[in-house]
């Protein structure tokens, strides 16, 4: 198969963090509509803030509508799931053809949303295509550091939207030793000190959700 070059090694981190990107944020999309449909219209601001991209839309109508579909904007799920794509048929070779096309499905799903009248349906049947890529590379990759470099990529991009989102203290420190697990794995070069100093923050009573997010974005140095 080759060695892992740093080049490489940057493909699978980002296929990791922009196929769990489009995971997190579909997820938030649907209990986001079911919020402006029901309680408040104006909720769709509240999303992009919780998410870190700039309102663009204008009307809660319009970003239902454009947010997953507009190839122009570079924020949308459609746009986020496309750049996984170009990250996977470049490592083809080593993620696998079967592994790749489950990406393809994802986006083909998104495409016919676009055009159809099921469109949540069709969405849904994205997140599902998702979780089954995933479930090809734990089971089609033999390379273990393969694995965990796509791994490592889902698991800080998943602690970052978590945090951003202000889940739950406990749901953030168990996908944070999740994440650990996989960086150890990995063989990428990080900073140790951004490690040692979450570590000591995760034991305290209330976590500080930016601070942490602000260290973690440095936490790779490759």
């Amino acid at each position: 198969m080759g060695i892992i070059t740093v080049d490489k090694s940057d493909h699978l981190f980002w296929l990791g963090r922009y196929t769990e990107r489009v995971y997190t944020t579909l997820k938030y999309y649907f209990e986001s509509a079911d919020k402006m449909i029901d309680e408040n219209p104006e909720y769709y601001d509240e999303f992009c803030r919780k998410v870190g991209i700039l309102n663009v839309y204008g009307t809660s109508e319009n970003f239902l509508r454009t947010y997953p579909f507009d190839e122009n904007d570079p924020n949308s799920i459609i746009s986020n799931l496309n750049r996984a794509y170009d990250n996977a048929i470049v490592m083809r070779d080593y993620i696998g053809t079967e592994t790749m096309a489950y990406i393809q499905l994802a986006i083909d799903d998104i495409h016919n949303a676009d055009r159809g009248v099921a469109a949540i349906a069709d969405l849904m049947l994205a997140i599902d295509h998702i979780l089954a890529f995933w479930g090809c590379v734990n089971d089609m990759i033999d390379n273990e550091q393969i694995r965990n470099i796509i791994k490592l990529g889902k698991g800080l991009e998943r602690l970052d939207l978590y945090l951003s989102l202000d889940l739950p203290d406990s749901d953030i420190i168990r996908e944070y030793r999740r994440m650990k697990q996989f960086l150890a794995k990995s063989k990428l070069r990080y900073d140790e000190s951004v490690i040692n100093t979450v570590d000591s923050m995760i034991s305290d009573s209330k976590l500080n959700h930016r601070n942490i997010k602000n260290l973690l974005r440095n936490l790779i140095t490759e």
